[in-house]
């Protein structure tokens, strides 16, 4: 939820498509990608070797449209950071991508640990990841918000016994969140 990454992946995924010889309306994938990569995967038939091609595409950072931060995500990260908050990234991304980004916009130093594909966590919404989290840097549940930008962010920290919060563009979503937010900067009232 940092980053605006959807456009970026919905491209590297109609790119590998077009390379099938099949065309992919990028309004259509973009809404299956932001629920889940299985789910759209799935709607599509993608198999193993398609799956590869698409990832090697998303990780060309120049592949337009380019992921950037939402706007104000630098600075609330920033600001949070220095009243003390603790921030933890949980990620189905792989490790060189998000640390690629993060590090691209100077806000890696801002993060206590980075849990990513690569340490073989149960998939969304299990807790096993949130839970390693909270045992392993003693945080506090009742002080603890998973926040995403999809419903299988929320119900991972939920299943876990922390808040959850949506971070969406989209107005009279449903959700089983605890707060939803439009903006990043919303976070420093949570």
């Amino acid at each position: 939820m940092l980053f605006d990454s959807y456009p970026h992946i919905t491209a590297a995924f109609c790119k590998m498509m077009e390379e099938k010889g099949i065309e992919v309306d990028p309004a259509e994938a973009q809404p299956l990608f932001e629920i889940s990569y299985s789910h759209a995967y799935e709607h599509y038939g993608v198999g193993r070797e398609e799956k590869l091609i698409h990832q090697k595409y998303e990780h060309d950072y120049e592949l337009e449209p380019k992921a950037v931060p939402f706007p104000n995500t630098v600075e609330t990260i920033r600001t949070l950071y220095e009243r003390g908050a603790k921030h933890f990234l949980y990620t189905h991304r792989g490790h060189e991508s998000s640390q690629y980004y993060l590090n691209k916009f100077g806000i890696d130093i801002y993060f206590e640990c980075f849990v990513d594909s690569s340490m073989n966590f149960a998939q969304k919404p299990s807790p096993d990841a949130v839970n390693w989290i909270c045992e392993t840097y003693g945080l506090d549940k009742s002080e603890t918000v998973m926040i995403g930008d999809r419903e299988i962010d929320v119900l991972s920290g939920k299943n876990a016994g922390v808040s959850g919060c949506l971070f969406t563009k989209k107005e009279n979503v449903e959700s089983k969140a605890d707060f939803i937010i439009h903006d990043i900067i919303e976070t420093e009232e949570i």
